[in-house]
């Protein structure tokens, strides 16, 4: 269902090529084995790794600029949403798979904890929604033979804050880019989306999503790098989790005032 709805909105996923007759199965075609994230690895001049990025920034308009009036093509999709319950389960994950699971830590003050969870969860849960990918990171951006970036791992989309999915890409634990670049390519996405969305897009509005969606998504990538190293034993994503750390305690810092007990227990990293 979401591939054809997603083929239907022009955005780049694999070809469904059969569905099985009992539908307990379906044939997709077979985008290669280069992702974002090992293109990202050869030498590239900073002019080429940007021009790809703006493509990528491209498909990620195609999402959240989907008009409202075409969910009804797929019921998966407007039926779910990235709303309270799950933003609370984000940062549960984030504590019970890599606080206690990797740290082997408790917070000193759960009860604060858990209200600023509450609190951080609330507000998230309030921001204007789109669709989004939710998961939209450089290992789940696969380059194709002409050079053309498609999407994978999409089984997750749902209504959201579409700041969720630009921060997952422009702060993400696989690449990192610098500041100078990522201010730029946040620029395209909003020069992109504004034209895509006359009148209905605040730049000023969407900029002040972008922290608390940075919390919560990095809260979520540890608690998935902690659940599959020990869990599912992936060992090798133990390796991310600096990097993840790193941009946690760069997102808390600048929201120390309005959450200080995840700022005392992010520190104590």
């Amino acid at each position: 269902d979401l591939t054809v709805f997603f083929s239907g909105q022009n955005v780049p996923v694999p070809e469904l090529l059969e569905v099985m007759p009992d539908d307990t199965g379906a044939l997709f075609e077979d985008l290669g084995d280069l992702s974002l994230y090992s293109w990202l690895k050869c030498p590239r001049s900073e002019e080429e790794v940007m021009r790809m990025y703006r493509r990528v920034i491209d498909i990620l308009v195609s999402i959240h600029a989907i008009p409202y009036e075409h969910l009804s093509d797929c019921p998966p999709v407007k039926r779910r949403v990235l709303g309270y319950k799950d933003l609370l389960w984000e940062s549960a994950y984030f504590m019970e798979r890599y606080i206690r699971g990797i740290r082997n830590l408790l917070g000193k003050e759960l009860s604060d904890l858990e209200n600023e969870f509450r609190a951080l969860a609330k507000k998230v849960s309030t921001f204007y929604r789109t669709v989004i990918h939710r998961d939209f990171q450089s290992q789940n951006i696969m380059i194709t033979g002409d050079r053309s970036p498609r999407l994978i791992d999409y089984q997750g989309a749902r209504m959201g804050p579409p700041a969720y999915d630009l921060v997952s890409i422009m702060w993400d634990p696989y690449h990192r880019l610098t500041d100078v670049c990522r201010e730029e390519l946040i620029n395209y996405y909003i020069e992109m989306i504004e034209g895509r969305c006359r009148g209905e897009f605040s730049s000023d509005i969407f900029r002040k999503t972008m922290l608390p969606c940075r919390l919560q998504r990095h809260m979520q990538a540890l608690g998935a790098y902690g659940f599959l190293s020990t869990v599912k034993n992936k060992r090798y994503f133990l390796k991310y989790i600096p990097e993840g750390l790193r941009l946690l305690k760069e997102d808390i810092s600048l929201s120390a005032e309005e959450y200080p007990a995840l700022n005392e227990l992010v520190m104590r990293l």
